[in-house]
């Protein structure tokens, strides 16, 4: 049996372990995740189970961690049930937690530049560590990483989704992820709207923020963009890939900086435009009908090969699978 620590601040991390999960039940292997906070249980694939840990953070400011009795009831489960390895996506506190009942610890590793102690010595306890992003393009993120890093692709809980039939129209349609709650600059991309339609882009679909609705499901908007617009979340760049049109990508603020290296990671990746909000609501605007322009001259993108999503979940799958032959007894 696999454990799976997921960070349940977000959708993103849900979002990625899913169709690992899939992966792994797949080569008949169980599962059982841990999470801490509210979770529909409905969302796991059939004959996954589900612990649920005492809810909350420690730190507002480091949304990463969690609380000292959340890692306690993780430790106290893994004690108990002896899983053969142990995923954790994504926290550093949780991978040290893990390390220390001696089973095999496997971690995702964040893209960008960390030298904060606790990711360190998370990155010296993994087993393994994954890399959720395309052979090569996070350089600086691997110089700073003693152990191996298997990067696998942009893992999307669409991957083996087909796409869905467009429904005939003419004009052009842009889709933007925004996020699963209402925070978010809506001044901003408000502005980004209003300007867009002044540049003779007349739909726009908003998912999520404070002035969009929540699809747990977007894939059918996905299928009818000829444009989609993302922040630089790992899960959401993947999701956006899988529809293999252009992309407008304008990172948001983290306290570590993994959107703005993923954005990186993005730029000159043809069919990806990258900009950021210092840019200003009239330059992301411009870049969005840029894009539209692609496609109505027809250029192609490739970015979903480009970004490695086809068999990314499996990929992933096979790291956590090898780690269970290091266990300690």
């Amino acid at each position: 049996m696999i454990g799976i620590y997921v960070h349940n601040r977000g959708r993103g991390h849900l979002h990625r372990v899913l169709p690992v999960m899939g992966a792994l039940r797949e080569r008949g292997l169980d599962v059982t995740v841990l999470i801490a906070g509210q979770f529909d249980d409905a969302l796991l694939p059939p004959g996954a189970r589900v612990v649920h840990l005492p809810p909350g953070i420690d730190d507002e400011e480091d949304a990463e961690e969690l609380t000292l009795s959340a890692r306690r009831a993780a430790v106290a489960w893994i004690d108990h049930a002896r899983p053969r390895a142990f995923w954790v996506d994504s926290s550093p506190a949780m991978s040290l937690a893990a390390r220390m009942t001696g089973i095999p610890m496997v971690s995702t590793l964040p893209p960008g530049v960390r030298e904060d102690e606790p990711h360190l010595l998370r990155v010296r306890a993994a087993e393994r560590l994954i890399g959720a992003w395309p052979p090569g393009v996070h350089q600086a993120t691997l110089r700073r990483t003693e152990s191996p890093v298997a990067e696998i692709g942009g893992v999307s809980r669409f991957e083996g989704r087909e796409r869905e039939p467009r429904e005939g129209r003419r004009r052009p349609r842009v889709v933007h992820l925004n996020s699963s709650g209402s925070s978010g600059d809506h001044r901003f991309w408000r502005a980004v709207r209003s300007t867009v339609r002044d540049l003779g882009v007349t739909e726009w679909l908003e998912i999520g923020g404070p002035d969009g609705s929540w699809h747990e499901d977007p894939w059918p908007e996905l299928c009818s963009a000829d444009v989609v617009v993302t922040g630089a979340g790992q899960a959401s760049v993947a999701d956006a890939a899988c529809a293999d049109v252009p992309l407008v990508v304008v990172p948001g603020r983290r306290p570590y900086g993994e959107q703005d290296a993923t954005a990186e990671a993005l730029d000159g990746i043809p069919g990806a435009s990258v900009m950021r909000y210092g840019n200003g609501p009239t330059a992301v605007a411009r870049a969005v009908a840029e894009q539209v322009d692609r496609v109505r001259d027809g250029e192609s993108t490739g970015i979903r090969s480009w970004w490695g999503v086809d068999g990314a979940a499996s990929r992933a799958a096979e790291v956590i699978r090898a780690a269970t032959t290091g266990l300690v007894r």
